[in-house]
C-alpha cells in the first residue's frame, strides 16, 4: 500500500522564469543552447532552444517542469540548462533523486491531470499540495527501469537487424 505525502515534502516548487518566447533570441541547438521549456505535452516541453540571457542563469539540468496550463500538469526531467515559459513551475528534489525517481514522480503528477482544465482551473495554486507516494513507497520497479527499457530495446533492435 503507497503512503502518500504532498508533492512539496518531496520537491521545492518554485515558478519559472515567466519569459516570453518572441522575445528571446533563437538559436540552433548546439552545445551553448538553452532550452526554452514551455507548456507542451510533447518533446520534453522544449519549445525552442534560445541565446543565454546575461542577466538570467538558465535552471541546472535534471529538474522537472510541470506545466500549470495548456497542456496541464505536462511533466518532464529536463536534460540540459533551461528556461521556462509561463505558467510552468519547476521542482528541485529536496534530496538525492535517481532519474528513474524523478520519471515516476513525472508520472505521478501527470497522473492527476484528470483534475484540471485548460480553460478551467488551472495547477498554478495546487500543485504544491497534489499527493504523491512517499519515497518509501515507491514500487521496486522504479530503480533500474530506464536501463531495463533501454537493455529491452537494444534487444529488439538487434533481432530486426
Amino acid at each position: 500500500m503507497y503512503k502518500l505525502t504532498e508533492l512539496n515534502q518531496l520537491f521545492v516548487v518554485e515558478h519559472g522564469n515567466k519569459l516570453d518566447l518572441n522575445k528571446m533570441r533563437k538559436v540552433p541547438p548546439s552545445g551553448n543552447a538553452i532550452a526554452f521549456v514551455g507548456r507542451s505535452a510533447e518533446r520534453n516541453g522544449l519549445a525552442a532552444y534560445v541565446h543565454q540571457l546575461d542577466d538570467l542563469e538558465p535552471s541546472e539540468a535534471g529538474l522537472i517542469t510541470v506545466a500549470l496550463g495548456g497542456s496541464a500538469l505536462s511533466s518532464f526531467v529536463q536534460t540540459r540548462p533551461f528556461y521556462t515559459a509561463q505558467n510552468v513551475d519547476v521542482l528541485k528534489p529536496r534530496t538525492d533523486m535517481s532519474l528513474d525517481i524523478k520519471l515516476y514522480y513525472c508520472l505521478c503528477i501527470e497522473a492527476n491531470r484528470f483534475r484540471y482544465s485548460t480553460f478551467g482551473r488551472e495547477a498554478n495554486r495546487t500543485l504544491k499540495n497534489l499527493l504523491v507516494p512517499t519515497l518509501d513507497s515507491l514500487p521496486s520497479w522504479v530503480n533500474g527501469a530506464t536501463k531495463r527499457a533501454v537493455s529491452e530495446l537494444r534487444q529488439d533492435l538487434s533481432l530486426l537487424i
